[in-house]
């Protein structure tokens, strides 16, 4: 950019096609996304997903671009998380999964989770899903400190190497699908083809039959940068942050719908990328500014 020639570190001209990213797992005890992304490969490798299904529609589609797909970032708190899933599971037992317990036996949870980043030695007794073993919240990385996790050096390094032009995170909570969007600290134009991606998967999960959170039902800290951010800023990528629903005990839902969540989801995602582009036209939220004549 301040050479005014942008293309000489990324000219779509030059794509063939799109290269986009599938990330599942920072959070170890967020199965849904891995469960996903493998099913996604079994119907890449043998033409059927994980429960037999046939998607030709979709086979198409990745025809079409170039995908890499990382279905667990962060396998230490997979481990960590020792679950499957946490469909029909109470509160509680997301807390002891995710985040852990104390060595007085009560469970760390709530805002504080996020205030120790990372985690010391000896803090917990036991040190949940959320961490890697280090207890480093991917999420929150220290992504300007002199020390990344490796985990996020793996992640850096692929991006550096690929410059995909869109990326999609997959994680999970307790209520009904949801996209987290937009992010903050970047350009009006990204946000906007941030909502404008979303939308496209929320008509798809509504057209589906499957519940999901209205934009204007979700709180997020509104001025958090981090690891869609560090990914964008690095690459020019539109970072994409999905929610699956755990189908805990408040918003039960069977894991078959689950799964077929992260498929209409991912359709759509696809779909807008192929037909509308996953980088903005400009970085105004308006689009260039035609002048006056």
């Amino acid at each position: 950019m301040a050479s005014d020639r942008p293309g000489s570190y990324y000219d779509h001209k030059e794509r063939q096609r799109p290269s986009l990213t599938l990330i599942g797992s920072i959070h170890g005890g967020e199965t849904e996304g891995l469960a996903f992304a493998l099913s996604l490969i079994h119907l890449l490798e043998t033409g059927k997903d994980t429960l037999g299904k046939k998607r030709p529609e979709l086979v198409e589609a990745l025809q079409r671009i170039r995908l890499n797909i990382i279905p667990c970032l962060n396998p230490d708190g997979r481990a960590a998380a020792a679950v499957d899933h946490l469909s029909g599971a109470g509160l509680e037992d997301l807390f002891l999964v995710q985040q852990g317990v104390f060595p007085d036996g009560t469970l760390f949870r709530g805002s504080r989770v996020k205030e120790t980043q990372p985690i010391p030695a000896g803090m917990l007794a036991h040190q949940g899903g959320y961490y890697n073993a280090d207890g480093v919240n991917l999420q929150h990385d220290d992504f300007f400190g002199p020390k990344l996790a490796p985990e996020s050096m793996a992640i850096r390094d692929l991006f550096r190497r690929e410059i995909p032009d869109a990326f999609l995170t997959m994680h999970a909570h307790g209520g009904p699908a949801a996209f987290l969007v937009p992010d903050s600290f970047i350009s009006p134009g990204m946000q906007n083809k941030q909502v404008e991606a979303a939308t496209f998967g929320l008509a798809r999960l509504h057209a589906a039959g499957i519940p999901f959170l209205p934009s204007d039902q979700i709180v997020t800290p509104p001025w958090s940068f981090f690891f869609q951010t560090w990914l964008h800023h690095m690459t020019g990528a539109t970072p994409l942050l999905f929610e699956f629903c755990h189908g805990m005990e408040m918003h039960p839902q069977s894991l078959e719908t689950i799964l077929e969540t992260g498929f209409q989801v991912f359709e759509a995602w696809i779909d807008y990328n192929l037909s509308f582009g996953p980088r903005p036209v400009a970085h105004e939220m308006f689009g260039a500014i035609t002048p006056a004549k």
